[in-house]
């Protein structure tokens, strides 16, 4: 089958690779329908190590079940569904106390278990995938709604949703978003479906910035205006309530210490792949919260799923790119470069 591939930092390929197979009695095919470029897919493109190449990458993907082993109860073929980005056995005590992402079963002696990052588990920018432990990590895609409007369950969406409950965001609050890219953009979202009186969304990039004022934000380009000033000018002296760092860098969620009131609570929902030391004494004294880790779009799916159906929210907004899967390297290429306007990029196998 046809696939995107990886082969090194900025080396993807669209090309054969090897058709996806049952390996065990609660294993699903699924014939993919739509698949997108996430943000951490580039921390492959960027660097991040693989143990192995000539595996497909992408873990946002919706499909159509072809195949399902013996033991899988939930789903059968030709059931529409969308996977969950994380995989979990569900029966660990980890899957049972809501944290699949920690599943011991599918970490066990240090696996990946994010689809599209090695050879034992590959992704779905593919014409199709392996879905292990199908019970857990498979979710039925209702009739009445399209594969985009389901497709960012698999990751983006929860993710965002989970910054802002991790923040505890709430009615009345002033909440610092940094990042206006995909993860950034649900993360305002969820906050103002969540009661925030105002959302400052923080960028450099002007078009992103543009679209963050369409969604109802304050949008600050902080190369040019001193965010610090500004939050404190907003709060009445006081700081954020909450802030919420969904880029990945290590000097924005030093700076979200520092523009958090007192009593404020941290989320850190992009992947920091630097080493960041962190300043204790200012998260000690200013009796700040820190929550960050990966996500568990298992537990957000069964509540964000009828937000989507009801229309009070509506995950495709942020697209701006479909192409077909035999341009994916594009895709990861304008992406990147954040060229052509970009902010989402949605494959068409």
């Amino acid at each position: 089958m046809k696939a995107i591939a990886y082969h090194a930092p900025g080396d993807f390929r669209y090309e054969d690779v090897p058709d996806p197979k049952l390996l065990a009695d609660t294993d699903v095919l699924v014939r993919v329908t739509r698949t997108a470029i996430c943000g951490s897919d580039l921390h492959l493109w960027h660097g991040f190590p693989a143990p192995d190449v000539g595996f497909a990458v992408g873990h946002e993907f919706v499909g159509v079940v072809e195949e399902a082993g013996p033991g899988v109860r939930s789903v059968r073929r030709g059931d529409r569904v969308l996977t969950s980005c994380t995989s979990g056995c569900g029966l660990c005590t980890s899957c049972r106390g809501g944290l699949w992402s920690g599943c011991s079963v599918t970490t066990a002696a240090g696996s990946q278990n994010v689809f599209g990052f090695s050879l034992a588990l590959p992704g779905g920018q593919a014409e199709a995938v392996r879905v292990p432990f199908a019970d857990a990590n498979l979710f039925r895609i209702p009739a009445g709604l399209d594969d985009e409007h389901a497709l960012f369950l698999t990751d983006i969406l929860p993710t965002g949703y989970m910054g802002a409950e991790w923040a505890e965001v709430g009615p009345g609050d002033t909440v610092v978003v940094f990042g206006c890219g995909p993860v950034g953009s649900f993360a305002q979202r969820a906050s103002q479906l969540r009661g925030a009186a105002r959302v400052i969304a923080v960028d450099l990039d002007e078009g992103r910035l543009t679209r963050a004022r369409a969604r109802g934000c304050e949008a600050v380009n902080s190369s040019t205006t001193d965010l610090g000033a500004y939050v404190l000018e907003r709060t009445h002296g006081r700081g954020a309530d909450a802030v919420i760092e969904a880029v990945g860098r290590p000097e924005l969620l030093l700076r979200a210490f520092e523009i958090a009131r007192a009593g404020g609570r941290i989320a850190s929902i992009g992947v920091v792949t630097a080493p960041v030391e962190l300043p204790y004494m200012q998260l000690f004294l200013k009796n700040l919260t820190l929550r960050t880790g990966l996500v568990n779009p298992q537990r957000f799916i069964p509540a964000l799923l009828p937000l989507i159906e009801s229309g009070r929210l509506d995950p495709t907004e942020i697209i701006t790119h479909r192409l077909p899967l035999a341009r994916g390297v594009h895709g990861y290429e304008i992406f990147e470069s954040h060229a052509e306007d970009v902010l989402k990029v949605v494959l068409q196998p």
